[in-house]
């Protein structure tokens, strides 16, 4: 059997793992406190819609899937590697971009 078995339990732990504050509320407060209430919203409107797709991933099963099927999971192992090597070499331009600006 995939995904949930007791929807009503299923839905009283998300809203508990979602309310617990966690590196997400902190995201959403260091946002709003360096750039503004308008922008923190849209920080919490982007954290919002991430832990829907989580959870409804979650819901759906998709982890069975992932261990069922060793070709799906490779793929989408190598695409998260891809994506962070893609985000740390991002921040290393910005990092090197910052640090000739301030010799100057």
């Amino acid at each position: 059997m995939l995904g949930v078995i007791d929807l009503p339990t299923y839905l009283a732990g998300l809203v508990l793992i979602v309310l617990l504050p966690g590196p997400n509320s902190l995201y959403v407060l260091s946002v709003a406190a360096r750039k503004g209430v308008r922008t923190g919203y849209r920080a919490a409107a982007g954290v919002w819609c991430g832990d829907t797709v989580l959870m409804t991933l979650s819901a759906a099963g998709v982890a069975s899937l992932l261990q069922a099927n060793e070709v799906l999971f490779g793929i989408v192992k190598y695409a998260g590697a891809g994506y962070l090597t893609w985000l740390a070499f991002g921040m290393l331009r910005a990092a090197w971009t910052m640090w000739r600006a301030r010799r100057e």
